[in-house]
């Protein structure tokens, strides 16, 4: 069996659903906002504060405020916001880990934990499913919302990339990826089900 599950996803592809579904199947503890959270605590930051600029690439210039206020209530103040973010999400991925089987979305979990017993999943799904999705469970209104799946994308692949070395949703790194519009999210759920548990 696969000890962890980490899935990357597009956005409004249904990734989130896919991994609360298949958490309760295995009964593993899901890390998303979990993890935010207690990188904001290690790092003496509000969560709020950090949660538009996780997952995003370090080239992005919004990630060299450790100088400023809002970098200055972390401990290592020479330290990008970026690099800061980054480093403390991985310590608690790794430490998390160690004593219990998990499910990670997003945060590169997939190469953090690559050593490991580790599936490493992409979730995807075509545009119009996507765009009706964004609509009618994000409230994104309609002249926005195709912006807003490519703004959300860019970011999590430069941010996939530049902390991997690896393009994001590729078959060279993702052992399984599933169309969620095609199969359906309960569908997704017991196929990497059946995956962790026959491995």
């Amino acid at each position: 069996m696969y000890r962890y599950v980490a899935i990357e996803r597009q956005y409004c592809s249904g990734g989130q659903e896919v991994a609360n579904i298949l958490a309760k199947k295995l009964g593993y503890k899901l890390y998303d906002h979990e993890v935010l959270v207690e990188t904001a605590n290690r790092l003496e930051l509000p969560a709020i504060y950090i949660s538009d600029l996780e997952e995003t690439a370090s080239t992005n210039p919004l990630f060299n405020l450790s100088q400023t206020a809002l970098g200055g209530l972390s401990k290592k103040k020479n330290m990008p916001l970026s690099e800061q973010i980054f480093h403390a999400e991985r310590e608690v991925i790794l430490d998390v880990a160690k004593d219990q089987n998990c499910i990670f979305v997003g945060r590169c979990a997939g190469d953090i934990l690559k050593e490991e017993e580790c599936l490493r999943v992409f979730i995807y799904a075509d545009d119009a499913y996507r765009l009706q999705r964004a609509r009618n469970k994000e409230k994104i209104p309609m002249e926005k919302v195709e912006a807003e799946l490519k703004r959300v994308d860019k970011k999590r692949a430069d941010f996939f990339t530049s902390h991997t070395g690896s393009k994001w949703g590729s078959k060279e790194f993702f052992q399984i990826s599933l169309n969620s519009a095609t199969l359906g999210i309960e569908t997704c759920a017991e196929i990497l089900a059946a995956a962790v548990k026959n491995h």
